[in-house]
């Protein structure tokens, strides 16, 4: 119990972070405007985080996701204007080689940054700009209500609870490891979404 409580006293960003996270997930999972309201508040809490981790890419592109969220925000309004909920939809597939060359931008990016500005090793540069780019391209993905958003959600949450665990930011790591497992049921979720939003 006291390492518990010591724990919560020395990780208090940490366990804020963890609960509205969880609060995300949920409103994530089930397409709901306000998830975007409380992706801000966490991108605030996450760029702090990922600061003390030595997360530098994650933490940086966390202040790309505050605006990011702005944005997402703005187009899910857009949408809920004429429509009472929020029409999901499948990826066209004409954007695949779009998302593989923004993943490759993004991280050619992001590897440059941190050899730049950080002293980590090259396992955890990589690492760190693996999750990160499949993360920007994913909330890119999610503003456009792509049900494959997900499916780099997938690998980005797993191996961020990872490299979280790695740091010794338990919390912050099972908030991740929870968001890899609801990212296989997200996606599931959204694909039913995206079938019921098709024209019969």
């Amino acid at each position: 119990m006291d390492a518990i409580l010591n724990y919560l006293a020395t990780h208090t960003f940490d366990v804020i972070g963890m609960v509205i996270g969880f609060i995300y997930l949920y409103l994530e999972f089930n397409a709901k405007k306000s998830m975007w309201i409380v992706s801000i508040i966490m991108a605030v809490l996450y760029i702090y985080i990922f600061m003390e981790s030595k997360m530098y890419a994650m933490s940086l592109i966390y202040v790309y996701f505050f605006f990011a969220s702005i944005n997402g925000w703005r187009e899910w309004h857009k949408v809920t204007r004429r429509k009472k909920v929020v029409p999901i939809m499948r990826m066209p597939h004409q954007y695949s080689a779009v998302i593989a060359r923004l993943f490759l931008v993004a991280s050619v990016a992001i590897f440059l940054l941190l050899k730049l500005l950080t002293d980590n090793n090259m396992e955890m540069i990589m690492g760190d700009t693996i999750a990160t780019a499949l993360s920007v391209v994913a909330i890119w993905m999610a503003a456009k209500r792509w049900a494959e958003q997900w499916c780099l959600l997938i690998p980005a949450n797993l191996l961020t609870a990872v490299i979280l665990y790695g740091q010794m930011e338990y919390a912050s790591s099972l908030l991740f490891f929870v968001y890899f497992i609801a990212s296989i049921f997200g996606f599931r979720r959204w694909v039913q979404l995206a079938q019921r939003n098709q024209p019969a």
